[in-house]
């Protein structure tokens, strides 16, 4: 069954769903304020995020009010940053190269997961009266939705975090580190700065990638999405040597396809817990195309006949 559109969001609706987008992109802000210890502010971040949802949620019954609360989140998040860049160039002297603080990273990051995984969560154990045609192409337009916002955001860091995480230096001398798990175990025992938050981050970075791809297409096939977290990371290390905004490094590839791994597994691991729940009649629930439930037969009355 072909992707249908379901019932659309009333105006007011919608102008709720979106107040919601804009708490969630003013969160990190108002509670780097509150609390200037950034571990509890990510805590307090994730907290009212969840708060936010679940509250849309319960007021608008439909899947697509949160896919347009994260899609508006994340609309606003890219044109901040692009404005900010924009007055950067014309203001600011000197080194004016825009980056990302982890802080911020980590918020990015739960304002879409919360979100998600609680509609998600949501489908994944909907069954009775509460599981219909409706319901399903409902979920179908926030997944279109959520992916949407997260392409927008995974670009903005991809780009300027990993690719071009500095202002490029052509001048200076290149670096390599071709030796496996070098980078690794200096994470490991410690003598890498920040080598737990490096680690964590080049583990799952592509994660979203293969996550995305196969909602896109969950017939692709397990080692041909390796292929593309392996030309990926390699492609990301190639532009940081050529742009030398970085150390090119062996160990960055192996972790990036253990991301592209991660994504895979996630996505397939929910698709078998909504398989297993339905007994089979739902075996992709993450995919742009709607599967309708299954029809009951008819019960047609038996006919007697005379001898």
């Amino acid at each position: 069954m072909s992707v249908l559109p379901s019932q659309k969001l009333t105006i007011g609706e919608l102008f709720v769903s979106l107040a919601a987008g804009l708490m969630l992109f003013l969160l990190p802000n108002d509670a780097s304020k509150q609390i200037d210890v950034p571990s509890l502010a990510e805590g307090l971040v994730f907290i009212n995020a969840f708060l936010i949802i679940a509250a849309l949620m319960f007021f608008i019954k439909r899947f697509q009010a949160a896919g347009a609360a994260i899609l508006a989140m994340s609309s606003i998040t890219v044109i901040s940053f692009v404005i900010d860049i924009i007055k950067g160039v014309f203001t600011k002297v000197g080194d004016c190269w825009p980056s990302f603080t982890e802080y911020q990273l980590v918020c990015m990051f739960i304002l879409w997961t919360v979100p998600f995984f609680i509609v998600v969560f949501m489908r994944l154990f909907m069954g009775g009266t509460g599981d219909t045609n409706e319901s399903r192409k409902s979920f179908v337009r926030f997944l279109s939705m959520s992916i949407r916002a997260l392409m927008m955001i995974y670009i903005l860091v991809i780009v300027f975090e990993m690719l071009i995480p500095e202002k490029p230096n052509l001048a200076s001398e290149r670096q390599l580190n071709f030796i496996p798990f070098d980078r690794i175990l200096s994470c490991l025992n410690g003598s890498h700065e920040n080598g737990t938050m490096y680690l964590w981050w080049h583990s799952l970075i592509l994660a979203p990638l293969t996550f995305s791809l196969l909602i896109l297409n969950p017939k692709i096939k397990f080692w041909h999405l390796l292929i593309v977290g392996g030309a990926a990371g390699l492609t990301i290390e190639v532009i940081q040597y050529s742009f030398n905004t970085a150390t090119a490094c062996l160990d960055d590839i192996m972790m990036y396809i253990v991301g592209a791994m991660v994504g895979i597994i996630v996505k397939r691991l929910l698709d078998k817990i909504r398989s297993v729940l339905t007994q089979g009649e739902d075996k992709c629930m993450l995919t742009l195309t709607c599967t309708p439930l299954p029809r009951k037969p008819l019960n047609t009355p038996t006919v007697l006949t005379e001898e």
